[in-house]
């Protein structure tokens, strides 16, 4: 028997499969999200990695998979999604979840825990002992992702400018913000933002024009920073409250936000011990592709599972992420 193990997402799909003999394979292909690409295209991107794991090993369909998926935002989503998959043959069993859910198992390693993804958006999710799941934020842009790169880098933005208006305090981030992108005077902010239009992306990457200025002394940017890492907990308190969980947890921390070090992590820490949490600030055990084989498994061969195949999975997945 084989099990796989997808994690597909908005620029790659990743497989991994497993055989009941120890084999391990990987495979790579194109993005499987399908409101980027759409449904026949992401299901043959998720056909093609799996098949390119399985070279040498065996052929489709394998016996159970996990497909852990970006852009599966609503019920509809996994309906349309689950029904393709299944009319694909690609597995007997098939289990279709959202990417956070293989990301929180593969960061655990299917253990009670939580995991904080801060990037260019936000989300935190966790599970607990009886394998229950639940996930806070996700909302995008307008409506949440606080506590994430592009929220610090809007921050850093509308703090500039207040800063220049006299409404708020000085801050260097303001000749940074120019410099970014080319501004003689600050007025021109408003051509480039509202009429050539500025992506989510470029105002995320001022997250660490913000932590550089933190570094130095700015004020405004330890306090922007302060603020971000206050959501993030409150993210993690949200997590941990609506899972009952209770004493020392372990919170895995993904995404270029933490890249910030101490600037984040320091009021992260304050901010969890004000509230009675107790947590071990951890880097995920395994990468999101693991974590989708560890629910194929748990789902249907849980006695299969175990630190030696674990860790001789991680070895060969690790090699596929940057």
């Amino acid at each position: 028997m084989i099990w796989a193990g997808v994690d597909g997402g908005a620029t790659k799909t990743l497989a991994l499969v497993l055989s009941d003999k120890g084999e391990v394979g990987v495979g790579i292909s194109g993005p499987s999200n399908y409101h980027d690409v759409g449904l026949e295209k992401a299901v043959a991107n998720i056909r093609e990695a799996i098949e390119g794991s399985l070279k040498d090993i065996g052929e489709l369909p394998v016996f159970a998979a996990c497909y852990g998926l970006a852009g599966l935002d609503s019920p509809s989503d996994f309906k349309i999604v689950e029904k393709a998959i299944v009319e694909a043959n690609i597995a007997e069993k098939n289990f279709v979840v959202h990417d956070s859910v293989i990301a929180i198992y593969g960061a655990t390693g299917g253990e009670a825990g939580i995991i904080v993804i801060a990037g260019t958006g936000s989300v935190a999710a966790g599970i607990d002992d009886e394998g229950n799941y639940v996930r806070v934020g996700g909302w995008g842009p307008l409506l949440g992702d606080e506590g994430s790169a592009y929220m610090i880098g809007r921050e850093a933005l509308a703090r500039a400018l207040k800063a220049y208006d006299g409404r708020g305090e000085k801050t260097s981030l303001l000749n940074r913000i120019k410099e970014k992108f080319g501004l003689s005077q600050v007025e021109e902010i408003i051509d480039v933002f509202y009429r050539k239009g500025v992506s989510v992306t470029e105002v995320a990457s001022l997250a660490k024009i913000v932590s550089e200025e933190a570094l130095k002394g700015d004020s405004v940017a330890i306090d922007i920073l302060r603020k971000a890492a206050e959501e993030i907990g409150i993210h993690i308190e949200a997590v941990y409250r609506r899972l009952n969980m209770s004493g020392r947890v372990d919170v895995a921390l993904i995404g270029g936000v933490f890249r910030a070090g101490e600037l984040v992590l320091g009021p992260l820490r304050s901010y969890l011990s004000r509230k009675g949490i107790e947590v071990n600030l951890t880097k995920p055990r395994y990468p999101p592709a693991v974590g989708a084989l560890i629910i194929a498994l748990k789902k249907t061969k849980p006695e299969l599972l175990s630190v030696e195949i674990l860790e001789k999975v991680r070895t060969i997945a690790e090699r596929y992420y940057g």
